[in-house]
């Protein structure tokens, strides 16, 4: 395949909340994660340069017609890569939060991540490394 039609990254995830919990759900990235909203009324955080996580309201995605309708109707999952030396910390953090951690798993390449539910009841993961063999 040419470098012409090399994919770089993932420039953006999305995750989706409701109307019923749209202003907690916010909340949590911000407040909880530390994620700093830009643009878009609060409904995106840079993650990191070049990484996007956007929150869409799934009432209005799923009927919107620019750009074309979207929207889960389960459970969407991300993960978030943290230092090794900052994941204890991380999950103090949450804890401190009362945001209950649901499992924690120790990959085959001896990565670890811990899964835990924001207020739409997304999955999210951290993880210590990169967890996909190379």
């Amino acid at each position: 395949m040419s470098d012409d039609f090399r994919v770089d990254g993932i420039l953006e995830t999305v995750v989706y909340c409701t109307s019923e919990n749209e202003s907690e759900t916010r909340t949590f990235y911000e407040a909880i994660l530390g994620l700093r909203p830009v643009g878009l009324g609060g409904a995106a955080f840079r993650v990191a340069p070049g990484q996007m996580l956007l929150l869409f309201n799934a009432d209005h995605s799923s009927i919107q017609d620019d750009p074309p309708p979207h929207g889960a109707t389960g459970r969407v999952h991300t993960c978030f890569l943290v230092a090794a030396d900052a994941y204890e910390g991380w999950k103090g953090r949450l804890r401190d939060k009362d945001v209950n951690v649901t499992r924690e798993t120790t990959w085959p390449n001896g990565v670890h991540s811990f899964y835990f539910e924001d207020p739409a009841g997304n999955v999210l993961e951290i993880a210590d490394g990169d967890l996909w063999p190379r």
